[in-house]
């Protein structure tokens, strides 16, 4: 295994493309639990070289950029195997630039993913990925781990106040709230309709939470996850947030996002393996790679020490028993994946004018969401 070591032409060679943070080294816990795992794959499969290569996991000169400028100009230069985001993965679908894996897997390869992560990779009947890691709201703060589900209306009798990224571009948690109410999941840009009542029961919600002095006045200006921890972090109160980012953190607590009857809801998103080669050898050795780094005890060690959430409940279900991995296992289940960029550049922004209104301007909760189902269809 080697970043740079020039493989012979004789010797069959599966080259995969990782972002920074999989760097298979010694150096941290993750990376020399997928060193390690790749190491024994070259052992069991004497002859055969695992050529790994660092790209930036988004912008340019990362992972999609790279693959889109190898198609172009040299096709001998794509990756046999890579691992893709949501996001990046649909793109690269779309563009033809990796392959569906119904004929490289096994028909039960997906069947102990989680319904988000198996939505994800899923573009019209086509499946182009194999999830591997992944990562879910929740709400982070310092109660007691495992409490139950909140309501929404029991968040207003909280002890502090609440961050929400609500100036978020792509306003994901707004998205989470729609849907929590009982929103109709966006599924494509084509035909897209907003529901006012959900729009409305969110955005009375959220208002509510400000009258009640538990919405801190920040949330507005918070503008991703990980601003919206680093507010729990600086002032000691409550924030939502992805798991990845307070997994490994000290006093922090995790619980389910409120909603409005107490049910367990979430969005999730996550990475997959992926195939870039259309030479059938290399697609399956590709695969054969794909499916041991797929094995549920590694991925079981990997995604701990990675502090994500793996996307098969089989890895899930090998973490040490605790009240933690039980209510992670139910956000799992329950969760959907986060909607689609066309979906989010889209809804977004009308969303997060909504929210502006009802709590900058003082504008009435069903007047605003009335606003956002016209910009749909004016």
């Amino acid at each position: 295994m080697g970043e740079s070591t020039p493989t012979p032409t004789d010797v069959p060679s599966i080259t995969l493309w990782l972002p920074p943070a999989f760097r298979p080294e010694s150096n941290s816990p993750g990376g020399k639990i997928l060193q390690d795992r790749i190491r024994d794959y070259e052992t069991q499969h004497p002859g055969v070289s695992v050529i790994v290569r660092i790209k930036a996991a988004t912008g340019a000169g990362g992972l999609r950029d790279s693959l889109t400028a190898a198609a172009a100009a040299a096709p001998g230069a794509l990756p046999d195997l890579i691992a893709l985001d949501q996001s990046n993965l649909r793109a690269a679908a779309i563009k033809g630039l990796i392959y569906p894996l119904e004929d490289l897997l096994p028909a039960d390869a997906w069947d102990a993913c989680y319904p988000y992560a198996r939505s994800m990779i899923e573009i019209g009947s086509r499946r182009y990925g194999l999830p591997f890691f992944g990562d879910a709201m929740v709400l982070a703060d310092m109660l007691p781990s495992g409490a139950g589900p909140e309501t929404w209306e029991q968040t207003y009798a909280r002890t502090g106040a609440m961050y929400f990224p609500l100036g978020d571009s792509h306003s994901l948690f707004l998205f989470y709230g729609y849907y929590a109410a009982g929103g109709k999941p966006f599924q494509s840009p084509a035909g897209v309709e907003i529901q006012p009542g959900p729009l409305e029961n969110e955005l009375t919600w959220l208002a509510m939470l400000r009258e009640h002095q538990m919405l801190s006045p920040r949330s507005l200006q918070i503008d991703s996850f990980e601003n919206a921890f680093r507010s729990l972090e600086k002032y000691g109160e409550s924030s939502a947030t992805l798991y990845s980012l307070v997994s490994q953190a000290k006093g922090y607590s995790i619980h389910y996002l409120p909603t409005p009857e107490g049910a367990r809801f979430s969005l999730a998103t996550g990475w997959a393996w992926a195939v870039a080669t259309a030479d059938p050898d290399r697609m399956a050795r590709a695969a054969d790679l794909m499916l041991w780094l797929s094995d549920p005890e590694f991925l079981a060690q990997w995604t701990a020490a990675h502090g994500v959430l793996p996307a098969s409940r089989a890895a899930l279900d090998r973490w040490p028993p605790s009240v933690q991995r039980d209510l992670l296992m139910g956000i799992s289940e329950e969760a959907l994946a986060f909607p689609e960029d066309e979906i989010s550049n889209s809804i977004g922004p009308i969303f997060s004018k909504a929210a502006r209104e009802v709590l900058s301007d003082g504008v009435p909760p069903a007047s605003a969401a009335g606003e956002a189902v016209q910009a749909i269809h004016p």
